[in-house]
């Protein structure tokens, strides 16, 4: 086993055990909890990862993570995997060929996966079936989830770049 490989199974095996980490304070009742309103850690940390490694890497990581939150999810199983993988491959595409990687743009890409995904949830959960009067659950539940959701993509943003460059060989190093 060469160095590189090493330094590659070592770096993805940190960013799993970060993500499951979010995963399982995202999953804890009572954790995190501001006013009752839970955050989506995995998504931004998931996108991060796809920033700075790769729409192949991130796609992975997307898909897998998302299996474990589609578990826990009141959804049709399959729902924030698949959201996941897309939101991840274009972020991962978005940074090699559209934006360049600097904090900001990577806040507004979790932004706006975290946007999507909670209208795409609250549309199949509440409008398909026809409920009424939910203009108050959106601005109340939906809308500060998404908000105290995003918060999160600056830590990560900021823990995934240090460690990218540390895992980085010196001769690729940007």
């Amino acid at each position: 086993m060469t160095k590189y490989f090493r330094r590659k199974v070592l770096k993805f095996l940190t960013y799993a055990l970060i993500v499951f980490g979010a995963y399982i304070i995202q999953t804890t009742p009572g954790l995190f909890d501001f006013f009752g309103i839970s955050p989506i850690l995995v998504l931004p940390a998931c996108i991060c990862i796809a920033v700075y490694e790769g729409e192949f890497a991130g796609g992975l990581f997307g898909f897998f993570f998302g299996l474990f939150c589609d578990s826990n999810s009141e959804t049709v199983f399959g729902f924030n995997s698949l959201l996941f993988l897309v939101f991840c491959v274009f972020a991962g595409l978005a940074t090699i060929y559209i934006f360049r990687r600097s904090t900001m743009n990577i806040m507004l890409l979790c932004l706006g996966a975290l946007f999507l995904r909670s209208v795409l949830e609250f549309a199949f959960n509440f409008i398909l079936f026809g409920y009424e009067n939910l203009e108050p659950f959106f601005y109340t539940e939906i809308a500060p989830q998404i908000v105290f959701s995003a918060i999160f993509s600056l830590p990560f943003c900021l823990l995934f770049r240090w460690l990218h460059r540390k895992f980085e060989p010196e001769t690729t190093k940007e």
